[in-house]
């Protein structure tokens, strides 16, 4: 029969060292969920937005050039529009904001991808492949199936 094993809540006092060592573990695992949570979100995201490219490709294009490329990328980010008027619209009859902490994710998002299209390149499927352009198409929207979709950074043509 071995000795019990010590826990927070039976540990004798808040400063001894058996304490603060089972507190540094406890941390320890909360930060490597955290972490692990965090990592799991990005191909989420990542996958909505070739999910977005794949519904709103033109099935009649073989093959997309830079110019159609840059439409569509100009359609992906104005792809809140429709959903921002409406929460103005809201705004403007009730004098209320009852949905302002989706009014700052939105424009938070339009910001941030605007900026990062206009400097470093936004992220985009290479639809600019035929082959790639195809396999989009019949992709079903699996996340384990993503690493086959290359991805580049496409930037805008028209900077000043």
């Amino acid at each position: 029969m071995g000795k019990p094993k010590t826990t927070i809540l039976n540990a004798n006092h808040p400063n001894s060292r058996k304490t603060k060592q089972l507190i540094k573990t406890k941390h320890k695992i909360a930060f490597r969920d955290k972490k692990k949570y965090v990592n799991l979100a990005k191909p989420s995201l990542l996958c909505e937005k070739l999910i977005w490219f794949r519904d709103n490709i033109d099935n009649t294009i073989e093959q997309y050039t830079q110019d159609t490329l840059s439409l569509l990328i100009e359609k992906y980010l104005s792809r809140f529009d429709h959903e921002a008027s409406i929460i103005k619209a809201r705004h403007k009859d009730k004098g209320n904001r009852r949905f302002a902490s989706r009014e700052d994710v939105i424009r938070h998002t339009i910001e941030r991808e605007r900026e990062e299209y206009n400097t470093a390149g936004i992220e985009v499927p290479n639809i600019l492949e035929a082959s790639q352009l195809l396999y989009l198409r019949t992709w079903d929207g699996d996340i384990k199936y993503l690493p086959n979709i290359k991805i580049i950074r496409f930037r805008c043509l028209n900077r000043i």
